[in-house]
């Protein structure tokens, strides 16, 4: 796979997940983090003050303040060039379907490796999507 360089932000309220996260993406050089937040709201008031857009925001589906679904309804009706990749615990085929049909890009199991979340990153820049391997419904 190339590997393009691109941006990412990240909303997660579990911090110890979130900063390991962060973590596994700065081994990947040609991954730049953009900004970090415990949640939605958090995310979008840094996105927002910020100049550029990153490529793509990782949300935690559950958040409080705001959740995945509602930040990711955000963005999409404001940022629509902007790609959202939900990372969860929750692994139902009904879900991901709803997700799929509000509009998000990809999902991963929060359980997947650091090489599936680069290169899940990396379908999304290319304008395609991505769902975990396991997943059987029709894209």
């Amino acid at each position: 796979m190339d590997f393009q360089n691109l941006t990412v932000a990240i909303a997660d309220d579990h911090t110890l997940f979130r900063k390991g996260v962060l973590e596994i993406l700065k081994a990947y050089k040609e991954i730049t983090v953009t900004a970090d937040a415990n949640n939605g709201a958090e995310l979008i008031e840094k996105i927002e003050a910020t100049p550029q857009l990153p490529d793509i925001v990782i949300l935690d589906l559950e958040m409080p303040e705001m959740d995945g679904i509602a930040t990711a309804r955000y963005i999409l009706s404001k940022y629509p060039m902007v790609k959202i990749l939900i990372v969860s615990m929750y692994g139902e085929e009904s879900l991901v379907e709803k997700l799929l049909h509000e509009g998000v890009h990809g999902y991963l199991l929060k359980s997947a490796e650091p090489d599936e979340l680069r290169e899940a990153l990396h379908y999304l820049k290319q304008d395609k999507k991505y769902f975990y391997n396991t997943l059987k419904i029709a894209l």
